[in-house]
């Protein structure tokens, strides 16, 4: 798999911990087997996860009726694939520390399981 495509596929499984739905095992194992297909590091997943996906999508479990069917492939793809380009940036990386639990407290149990999967898979 390309790595671009394989990105773009990270970016779209950890997009569900931020629909406005409960996940079932099965959708978190879903979304570890993504992960681990991607061939990325443990490190660059956690840093996709805190400074490509959470920045953009953290808003949806903040409001009445958030997106609970999916987001747009595209509008998903522009919006991480900006905050990639900013993960460099000071200001990006101080702004998503100072924001991190609002940014990942609804999605962070389901990450934490996400990452006990990933044990099982890189040992």
């Amino acid at each position: 798999m390309n790595p671009e495509a394989s990105r773009i596929r990270v970016w779209q499984a950890l997009s569900t911990l931020w629909l406005d739905t409960e996940l079932q095992e099965s959708e978190l194992r879903w979304v570890a087997a993504e992960l681990v297909a991607s061939g990325l590091s443990r490190q660059e997943l956690e840093a996709i996860y805190l400074y490509e996906v959470a920045p953009l999508l953290w808003p949806n479990l903040w409001v009445a009726a958030g997106a609970w069917a999916g987001f747009d492939a595209g509008w998903l793809a522009a919006g991480c694939l900006r905050n990639r380009r900013r993960r460099e940036s000071r200001w990006h990386r101080w702004k998503c520390r100072l924001l991190r639990r609002p940014m990942t407290y609804a999605t962070a149990s389901d990450w934490r399981r996400i990452q006990a999967l990933l044990d099982q898979e890189f040992h």
